[in-house]
């Protein structure tokens, strides 16, 4: 059984509020609702409020408030990974053992798309609520590519952004950071001779010409345009 609220005034106030936000489709999270409870609580001189994590259940529980989650179909699996993933490993060792490369040598690249807007799929609402509405800045469908790459020694190489538009950004790009557009945002061939020419070639040890081994996920056909001797 639930014990009365000390601040009775103040969790009214919060239930509305949360009630506001949901009929506009915003978002609230646990930590959004302490923030507004303390805010609240200062207003009101309420100086014996504290507004701690466990406070936030024991109001949600009075108030049949309860997180929500969409649902969604999981990916699954290849079959075989784990199998797959052993072989990959069994692979790498036996490629060193020939090769003799040195551990700072072995390095991995991959791509992975960004939305400009991360959506968020959970919220606090009323319970038994059957329709769940998030708002958003119309951005979810803006993304880019970030490329990252780095070495088995734990050595981070600097990333290349692939924007989605024709034209360069003109705001200042940091120091370190490569920048390419692409009608699509993908890398394709010439994305991956750039990031060749400006990252890998410039990496710690590339002017030693020591023996390297990298592995790269890639798209069939965007690695076959390339000189090879860029891998060098």
């Amino acid at each position: 059984m639930l014990c009365a609220p000390k601040c009775l005034k103040l969790e009214e106030y919060v239930k509305n509020w949360i009630i506001d936000e949901r009929k506009n489709g915003i978002a609230v999270s646990t930590k959004i609702i302490l923030i507004e409870a303390r805010r609240l609580a200062i207003e009101m001189s309420l100086t014996d409020f504290t507004g701690t994590t466990s406070w936030c259940e024991r109001f949600m529980r009075r108030n049949g408030l309860c997180m929500r989650t969409e649902t969604t179909i999981a990916q699954k699996l290849p079959r075989e990974y784990e199998r797959k993933i052993i072989e990959f490993h069994e692979y790498i060792i036996n490629m060193r053992k020939k090769l003799c490369f040195e551990i700072g040598q072995l390095g991995n690249m991959d791509e992975v798309p960004l939305t400009f807007d991360v959506l968020s799929n959970k919220t606090v609402d009323v319970k038994g609520a059957k329709t769940i509405m998030i708002k958003t800045s119309g951005n979810e469908k803006t993304r880019c590519t970030v490329v990252l790459a780095c070495y088995a020694d734990s050595t981070k190489l600097p990333p290349l952004l692939i924007f989605k538009r024709k034209t360069l950004p003109k705001d200042v790009i940091p120091h370190g950071i490569y920048v390419r557009v692409h009608s699509k945002g993908w890398r394709d061939g010439e994305g991956m001779k750039l990031w060749l020419e400006k990252v890998w070639s410039k990496r710690p040890g590339g002017l030693l010409k020591k023996t390297i081994f990298i592995s790269v996920w890639s798209v069939q056909g965007a690695c076959n345009r390339i000189n090879k001797k860029a891998c060098h």
